[in-house]
């Protein structure tokens, strides 16, 4: 089994937003990661739970998670990306529910400064909650881009 870094060293989020708690695995171009939905969650509605929709920042943080990693391996540390989109996001139903732990599965199809994920976010019991293509992008000198962007 392999053991992986903490995610804090992966990616530049702090809680309350950071939505995703640990890398589980890897097979080929999909990372897993996992996140449990917090009693105090950020997003929570008393009574109805984190809206799902919220499963859509989940999947950009699983992908930053991905990217963190590799990084990591070439003793990087996190990098800013910017996340321009998504198709088709869907969702099999309206909440999650505090103490649930969804496993954040994210697919490489196209990797460059521009990349497109295929992401999903599981149940426990494996049954698919969300899904979207998502699409990023991550400059190769995010300094040089952003001082050239002048925000």
């Amino acid at each position: 089994m392999t053991a992986y870094p903490d995610i804090q060293g992966l990616v530049p989020h702090k809680p309350p937003m950071l939505l995703v708690d640990r890398i589980v695995g890897e097979e080929g171009e999909t990372t897993r990661a996992e996140h449990t939905i917090a009693a105090d969650n950020l997003f929570l509605v008393p009574g109805q739970g984190v809206p799902t929709y919220v499963a859509f920042e989940m999947m950009a943080q699983g992908i930053c998670a991905t990217d963190g990693l590799r990084r990591f391996r070439r003793g990087q540390g996190p990098e800013l990306g910017f996340l321009l989109g998504c198709r088709k996001f869907a969702a099999s139903r309206a909440w999650l529910q505090p103490g649930e732990t969804l496993t954040l599965e994210s697919t490489c199809l196209i990797d460059g400064e521009t990349s497109s994920y295929q992401c999903r976010v599981l149940a426990a019991d494996g049954t698919e909650v969300a899904n979207a293509t998502v699409n990023v992008f991550q400059p190769a000198d995010m300094a040089a881009y952003l001082e050239g962007t002048r925000l």
